[in-house]
Formats: structure tokens, sequence, C-alpha cells
């Protein structure tokens, strides 16, 4: 079988199982809010909200239909790009998504540049200089930066660099009028596409703090996940013979040793992104950062059901199209995988 036959065979394989997969999570996605205890409308309205209202606002939602038809309706609704109508505000969330995703995926994007360039960095030194004091301090930062609250690393951040030294805003997204013309919704690459570097600088100060806390958090993976890797690498008979040849010690260790080791380390950041997208949710609400995290804290907050089960179903589907790319792109890397 050719190169390119086994990664078609492959990425079908891949497409056939990603469908249970995604109707799995969609389906315990309708049941937990189905299931939650008290009436989600009344929840949202309050108990004050007349009988008629009450009635209007769960007719327009299809609560009143068997639950085998709301499920039909569900599915139907994903399949559509339609994930409801939030309660609270009257609007689809299709439209919040649309509104407050690009803040949460420039948030994320850049965590990810923060997590693999500390752990990649860390973990390299660390394994190269094994069981010595850089190692041992590589290995306990790693531990430190997994174990520390997302929320409490924040707030320490915004005390020693907003408060104490006054380097950096403690929240939101940009200045008060220094708001890039909105091309994708992403103010660093906006701003950039249209030369507004004084909005380029805004974004960048205010994005840093809440992005260096989630990409930490994320980074103790990576650096314990690299160090492992780069240990067996170094040990392979590859390096030994690039050693013997007189190659320098730096490109063994960057240029043979950290490119095959990053090999398994790719698949394993591309499950992270899920945790980076659960992280944002307390990364916002700490930094009152405008994305969907945030929005889905305030709609908590409000009981507003209907909207939870939007933003968490576009979620879902998100990570699953995330994780089946990432699948993809090991496969074309480590030709093993597609064989296997």
């Amino acid at each position: 079988m050719s190169a390119t036959s086994s990664l078609r065979a492959y990425l079908l394989t891949r497409l056939a199982l990603t469908l249970p997969l995604l109707l799995l999570l969609l389906t315990a996605t309708f049941l937990l809010l189905r299931v939650a205890p008290g009436d989600p409308v009344i929840a949202t309205l309050g108990d004050r909200a007349s009988e008629t209202r009450v009635e209007r606002v769960r007719k327009s939602l299809g609560l009143n239909e068997p639950l085998w038809r709301q499920y039909a309706g569900y599915l139907a609704d994903v399949a559509t790009g339609d994930f409801g109508r939030a309660i609270t505000t009257d609007r689809p969330v299709r439209q919040t998504i649309a509104d407050r995703f690009p803040a949460t995926l420039e948030l994320t994007v850049s965590a990810m540049a923060v997590a693999l360039g500390v752990g990649l960095a860390v973990g390299a030194v660390a394994a190269r200089f094994r069981d010595t004091a850089l190692d041992i301090t590589g290995r306990l930062l790693g531990i430190v930066l997994y174990a520390a609250p997302i929320f409490w690393l924040g707030i320490l951040f915004q005390y020693l660099f907003s408060v104490r030294l006054g380097w950096l805003p403690s929240s939101g997204r940009t200045s008060a009028f220094a708001e890039p013309r909105d091309v994708t919704g992403l103010y660093l690459f906006d701003s950039a596409l249209t030369g507004n570097w004084e909005a380029f600088s805004q974004a960048l100060r205010h994005l840093t703090l809440p992005a260096v806390t989630l990409g930490l958090v994320i980074g103790g993976i990576v650096v314990r996940l690299v160090r492992v890797n780069m240990l067996s690498t170094l040990r392979s008979d590859y390096v030994e013979a690039a050693r013997a040849r007189g190659v320098g010690e730096r490109a063994v260790v960057f240029r043979h040793a950290l490119r095959n080791a990053l090999v398994p380390v790719v698949a394993v950041v591309g499950l992270q992104f899920a945790l980076l997208l659960g992280g944002a949710v307390l990364t916002e609400t700490t930094f009152n950062w405008p994305g969907l995290g945030l929005s889905l804290y305030q709609f908590l907050q409000n009981r507003d059901y209907t909207a939870v089960q939007g933003i968490v179903t576009f979620y879902a589907c998100f990570v699953v199209a995330v994780s089946l790319a990432i699948d993809v792109v090991t496969a074309w890397i480590d030709p093993r995988i597609r064989y296997s």
C-alpha cells in the first residue's frame, strides 16, 4: 500500500470512529442538562414569571415535546449549525459564538504557543542535563505548573505585574478606543493586517497575562512529555552515530533528538487543546476576557441552560474536530501510526 493510500485509509477510519464519538458527546450533553434538577425555564426567568410567559418560552424551546422528539430536533439543529436561543438575552447562541469565539481562539492559540515554548525549552534542557540541578529544577517546575490552579496563578500574576509593578493591564482585551478594524475578530491579526500598530501593542499587552497564565499550566505537561521522550531518543542508535561522526552536542540535541521526540508530543498536545478550552473559562473569568468562556460563566450564573447547552455543544464539536486534525497530522508525520 502506498503512502497516499495508507493515509487516505487512516483518515477514513478516523472519520468513521469520530462520528460515534461525536454522537456520544452530544447525547451526554443533551441528557445531562435534561436531568438537572428544577425547570430550566423557571430557573432562568425566576419564580415570579407568569405562567403564560413560562409556557410561551417552554413552547418556543420545544420543552413541551416528548424527550425523543426534543433529542431528534437537537441533533437536527446541531447538524445545521443551530445551537439554540438563549433565554436571558433572546439571541441565537450561534450569534454569541460568532461574536465571542474569536477572543477565545486568540487566547487559546497564544497560550498554546507559550506552553510549547516553555515546554520544549525546559524539557529539552532537563533531558540533556539529566540528574543535574537543571534537570531537578525543570521537573519541579513542570510539576508545580501542572498542579497550580489557573485562577490562583492568574490572581498572583495580576497582583505582581499589574498592581505592584504596573507593567501590564489586569483585565480586558484592549484599551478604550483602541479596538482595531474588525476583519476576523482576532485583534492581533486584524491590527497587523490593517497596519494599526498602536492597536497591536495594546492588544498584545492585554493578551500577555491571560495567555501566559493559561499557557504555563499546560506547559507543565509539555515539560514532562518532552523530557521523557528526549531521554528515550538520546539513547537511540542514530544519536550515538551522530555523536560518533563528530556532530556538535547542540545539533545532536536540537536537530536530531528533539525533532524525533516531538512525534508523540504532537498527539498529546492536541489532546490538551480540550484542557485549554476548559481552562479558558477560568482564565477569561479571572481576567474579564470577553470570550466564549466568560459568556458560558455568565450563562451558568443566570442558569440559562439553553445557552449553556449550545455553547457546550459547540465546544464538543470543536474539540472533536481538532482531535481529528491532530490525528491526521500525527499520521502524516509518523508513517508508523497509519500502518499500525
